[in-house]
């Protein structure tokens, strides 16, 4: 499938931000738990004046449809273990997969292959059915997030709850007393590293074209 390089920035997996959703360890848990995917191919318009997340395509290599990348935007993103179903054909996008997650794939594959056969025919209609109703809601706009609140507490809190909460609830089972200080300051860092995070998104997705 052929794209226009002067209409189209083309990310690929060569992409450093595709390689980061490649490498990055933490991610399986956004692949295998939460069924977050990257396609393999992503279009970023380079024409229009909208900001970044508005602009991003994910093309169907199948019937070659250009895909808003907002279908699957806000709660929509995640329970797609199976990859990104194309509203027009209803084939599956290629997607990507991080590299420790095909790992943990492979080294589990008697355990989730059969029920990935039986579930997956029912994933994929509840999926058609959800694209169909998609036009029914407008798509999601770059102004309507706020990233100072899903960074502080969304980000901040997930980050809090790997690298402390959960380690010092792990000890406490096996005996150790709570530390408290060290919970207050992991906090604070979590929370700034969120807030941090969030203006670094808020930035990112409100970007225009360069012309």
């Amino acid at each position: 499938m052929q794209y226009d390089k002067d209409r189209y920035e083309i990310w690929t997996r060569s992409h450093p931000l595709i390689l980061f959703w490649l490498l990055f360890p933490p991610l399986i848990i956004n692949e295998l738990i939460f069924g977050q995917r990257q396609p393999k191919v992503s279009l970023i318009d380079k024409k229009s004046d909208k900001p970044w997340i508005e602009r991003v395509y994910f093309p169907c290599t199948h019937c070659e449809t250009l895909n808003d990348s907002r279908l699957w935007a806000k709660w929509d993103a995640f329970g797609n273990w199976f990859g990104l179903v194309c509203p027009n054909c209803h084939q599956i996008i290629p997607c990507l997969w991080n590299v420790f997650s095909l790992a943990i794939l492979a080294m589990t594959y008697p355990l989730w292959y059969f029920p990935s056969k039986l579930l997956r025919q029912r994933w994929l209609e509840k999926e058609k059915e959800r694209l169909a109703n998609a036009h029914q809601h407008p798509l999601l706009k770059a102004e309507s997030i706020n990233w100072f609140l899903r960074g502080t507490v969304f980000f901040g809190g997930f980050m809090y709850m790997i690298f402390d909460f959960i380690p010092q609830m792990w000890d406490v089972i096996h005996g150790e007393e709570w530390n408290l200080t060290m919970t207050l300051v992991n906090l604070l860092l979590c929370l700034i590293m969120g807030y941090v995070w969030g203006l670094c998104m808020r930035w990112w997705m409100d970007r225009k074209a360069k012309g």
